[in-house]
């Protein structure tokens, strides 16, 4: 319908919705002219004989509003009701903003109560936008005139949409057809496109997971939210803050339905999770697959899938991850459908998909002209297709919202050539530069935008289009870009300026240039700008129009027009100082005014065991010790010993944990320290990693270490004739490896100390592995999935290596001549770690062991506080056993009051 006819349309029936009762309703135009356009035309009540202006809520200085450039008042400052709202009610509207979607406009005492209509944020140039809404209106407040009161939630479901919202992991700016791609074919993404608005210069709120979906989900810089710098892991005490309003609380608060589907990363800790971060449902993945991810996890069975905090399968397989997570969107939109009586939903769909380790299912494998890549789009490709055919088939694509985007830009290895250069973790225009389209209502179809947009204004702008209006307790950096979107302009319109609901949301942000910049930086300039955030959480750089300001090394200054690849430094003295004046401010507006990450306090009975200062305090500490050098490579330990222990003690060499290829000598410093107190002299080793040299050269560095401290036993004030060792997990093993490969020629490595034996007297294994012919090691190390650490450790699969598994088993090397080993594992963890046949054996051999099982206890024990102090203290009995020494520390190494003196005895050389 043109405009013209739908103008005559409506009017004809505002003009019969009149006729029904003696007070009626009708849009009167703004200056009286009824050719007005009906964007600008302004709802009014008739009310005994007098036509009633409603308030136009996004439009500048209306009641309630926040003020900026251009406006008489103060920014933040409410309208003094002089308008004929508060003429005629009392004062300005509550705009707080929680319901907004909910609220009514009561009549007053003046109006008898005699009826009432909901009062609509969306009554402004937008509630005009789509054919019939006009008409809708008219006729609903020409019945309400004839005393029928529509229900406020009926009047809501009918006009907010739905919105899913899809966000890929790691997919490149060109890696769709619609956007340029050959190699791949992306039909279903490519039709969304053209049924919709397609951004050719959108970008990613940083270049790397964790700050990318925060900046998303909050409307603001990952730096303004305490979540610019690197990644959340699973061992992560911060998250983004339960008190930040996301996305999905926004939409919750508004009446919602609201579900995420998918990757998550925003935090571990309960506080952080998904459901308690506005989402009524959720299923996925809340970490990602990569390696560090799987050594966490490796002894739990894997990284676990979940639904709603219940494990669905463990170890989650990406092959599967995709169709699982459209299967379950689909099926709780068709529940909501179903259920909720028409209530609005919002789903985030954030896939696991394109993030390394790929998986493809079997269907899409070898499929594109790209690899595995390529066939994990075309995959992602079909099933966003089947997501969209779902709601065709339920009957409400007309009323959603569809917004598909990246999270960054392509992974390492995957950058073929292209205009743009760079890639994840880059903040060149390949590494945060991506696709991104949406289609929905009043979204005019087959169009493209070069203006700049960012994930950040996603938040002002969906809120528009579900008529909500964003709360005003806090700063968020997004714009609202409705108007862009809806076709009703070419560009973002200035925040000062915007009649759209949130238009003036960024006029929140501080705006307080010095003079060295206020000429040169115009406030509707830096509201326009985008600040590149590198993946370490530095300012990287500043887009402004067409130009980019690189800041690092030094300032150089492309127009990504003329040279999106950023190959040509250009010189421009007055575009350079307007960007560099835009950083620096940008720069004190985050120092002033962000907020900081959720971080969880890390209570003893929870995590990380916690050491006495009083205890610590009282050990000499002696750190960075080089004990071997292998070539150019050096390694160190960290020593530490009681203050007040006279004469030779024994020694016990700590070895971390971490699949032999992660982890540091800093891991187990709590509980060498705690060993220290109780007497010992003990030491955490660095080793050589499995990812720099395989097995053997673990089991050599430990050996050197105990020679070392064999060599230097009188500095150290060490007893040669007792040294022991522990660990935990792969630590574990090579402990007790230590305990049966003593003086064993094949194992012993060189290290210019040859003269001293590496044997050892006594090791505790915690969660290790000792029978590595087992079928269980034989199975895990064959999976594609979980045996990448055993394979990368031992030069392959036990198939293919088994004489190196062979060698590296202490169970196969086991004889009399062995000492006494302790294991000690977590009532969860698997059943291997209890080291059954290590123990028959070693009876049969005559051979002290014992076993501890901590009651609850999962495979990562040393982090609670209480499976710390119960695993410490078995140790200490079993060394004391087979050290032979008194069964409690005596009066010189038990660790004494804080109010005790303390000594300044050193180390003895």
């Amino acid at each position: 319908m043109k405009l013209r006819s739908l103008q005559a349309a409506e009017r004809a029936a505002l003009s019969n919705a009149a006729r029904l009762a003696p007070t009626c309703v009708a849009l009167w135009a703004k200056n009286g002219s009824p050719s007005q356009p009906i964007s600008q035309w302004r709802p009014s009540i008739l009310v005994g004989g007098d036509f009633l202006s409603l308030p136009l809520p996004a439009r500048p200085g209306r009641a309630g509003h926040a003020r900026g450039d251009g406006d008489d008042g103060k920014e933040g400052e409410p309208h003094d009701g002089s308008s004929m709202w508060g003429q005629r009610f009392g004062g300005a509207p509550d705009r707080g903003g929680r319901a907004a979607a909910k609220r009514r406009l009561d009549a007053s005492a003046a109006m008898d109560r005699r009826w009432a209509i909901p009062y609509r944020r969306r009554m402004t140039r937008t509630l005009f936008t789509h054919p019939g809404q006009a008409l809708r209106l008219g006729i609903v407040m020409g019945l309400v005139a004839g005393g029928w009161a529509p229900n406020a939630s009926d009047a809501d479901a009918a006009e907010q949409p739905n919105v899913v919202l899809i966000l890929v992991d790691d997919q490149g700016y060109y890696d769709l057809g619609c956007y340029g791609a050959t190699e791949v074919r992306t039909p279903r993404i490519d039709a969304l496109a053209g049924q919709g608005l397609r951004l050719t210069d959108y970008y990613a709120a940083a270049p790397i997971c964790s700050p990318s979906r925060a900046g998303l989900l909050t409307g603001c810089y990952p730096r303004r939210v305490g979540n610019a710098t690197w990644v959340h892991r699973p061992d992560s005490p911060s998250g983004l803050h339960p008190d930040e309003r996301t996305l999905a609380e926004l939409f919750h608060e508004n009446g919602y339905a609201t579900a995420c589907v998918g990757k998550w990363h925003l935090g571990f800790h309960e506080p952080f999770l998904p459901r308690n971060q506005g989402f009524d449902h959720y299923y996925g993945l809340l970490h990602n697959l990569d390696r560090y991810e799987a050594v966490h996890f490796e002894e739990a069975g894997g990284v676990p899938l979940l639904r709603n905090g219940e494990v669905v399968a463990r170890p989650a397989d990406p092959a599967t991850l995709t169709r699982l997570y459209t299967d379950e969107a689909i099926d709780w939109i068709e529940r909501r459908t179903a259920e909720r009586d028409g209530q609005p939903f919002f789903l985030y769909l954030p896939h696991t998909m394109l993030h390394n380790p790929l998986g493809v299912g079997e269907a899409f494998r070898g499929r594109s002209g790209w690899g595995e890549y390529g066939d994990a789009i075309e995959e992602l490709d079909h099933h966003t297709g089947r997501l969209l055919d779902a709601l065709d088939r339920l009957g409400i694509a007309d009323e959603t919202v569809v917004v598909f985007t990246s999270d960054n830009g392509r992974g390492p290895g995957r950058t073929p050539e292209q205009p743009i250069r760079g890639r994840k973790l880059s903040t060149l225009e390949g590494g945060i530069r991506v696709p991104a389209i949406v289609r929905g209502p009043g979204v005019p179809a087959g169009r493209t935008s070069d203006a700049v947009i960012h994930a950040m204004d996603w938040y002002p702008t969906l809120a528009t289009l579900a008529g909500i209006e964003v709360p005003a307790d806090r700063v968020i950096d997004g714009r609202d870009v409705s108007p862009l979107l809806l076709g009703e302009s070419d560009a973002v319109p200035a925040a000062a300026a915007s009649e759209a609901l949130n238009g003036r949301v960024p006029l929140r942000r501080r705006w307080e240039p010095s003079a060295e910049w206020a000429a040169d930086v115009p406030r509707n300039q830096y509201l326009d700008a985008f600040f590149y955030h590198g993946s370490q959480g530095a300012l990287a750089a500043v887009r402004w129009r067409d130009w980019k300001l690189t800041l690092h090394p030094a300032p150089q200054l492309f127009n990504l027009r003329t040279d999106p690849g950023e190959t040509e430094p250009v010189r421009d003295g007055e575009v350079l100082r307007k960007l560099r004046g835009m950083a620096v401010l940008f720069q004190e507006e985050m120092r002033l005014d962000a907020r900081p990450a959720g971080r969880v306090e890390v209570r003893p009975a929870d995590a990380g065991a916690r050491l006495p200062r009083s205890l610590t305090d009282d050990l000499h500490v002696e750190r960075d010790v080089t004990y071997v050098r292998r070539g150019d490579r050096t390694l160190e330990m960290d020593l530490f010993r009681p203050k007040d222990a006279w004469g030779a003690r024994p020694a016990i060499v700590c070895v971390h944990g971490g699949g032999w290829a992660n982890g540091s000598r800093a891991n187990h410093a709590p509980l060498a320290q705690a060993l220290a107190a109780r007497g010992y002299v003990t030491a955490t080793i660095s080793y050589r990693l499995s990812g720099e040299a395989p097995f053997p050269a673990a089991i050599h560095d430990c050996k050197a270490a105990v020679r070392f401290l064999r060599a230097n036993a009188g500095r150290y004030g060490i007893d040669p004739d007792r040294i022991g060792a522990i660990g935990l997990s792969a630590g574990g093993h090579l402990a007790a490896l230590l305990a049966t490969s003593g003086e064993d020629g094949e194992l012993a490595g060189a290290d210019g100390l040859a003269g001293h034996s590496d044997a050892i007297q006594v090791a505790v294994a915690m969660g290790a592995q000792t029978d590595l012919l087992s079928e269980r090691v034989a199975a895990v190390s064959a999976d594609e999935k979980r045996g990448g650490i055993w394979r990368q450790f031992l030069g392959g699969s036990q198939a293919e290596a088994r004489g190196r598994y062979r060698l590296a088993s202490p169970l196969e090397r086991l004889d009399a001549d062995d000492p006494p080993v302790l294991f000690i594992t977590g009532e969860r963890d698997d059943p291997s770690t209890r080291a059954d046949r290590f123990r028959a054996r070693a009876a049969e051999l005559g051979i002290e062991t014992d076993l501890v099982v901590l009651d609850g206890a999962p495979h990562p024990f040393l982090g609670r506080q209480g499976w710390f102090d119960e695993a410490v203290d078995a140790a200490d009995q079993f060394f004391r056993r087979a050290f032979d020494e008194p069964d409690g520390p005596t009066e010189a190494t038990r660790p004494r009051s804080p109010h005790s003196p303390s000594s300044s005895a050193e180390l003895p050389e």
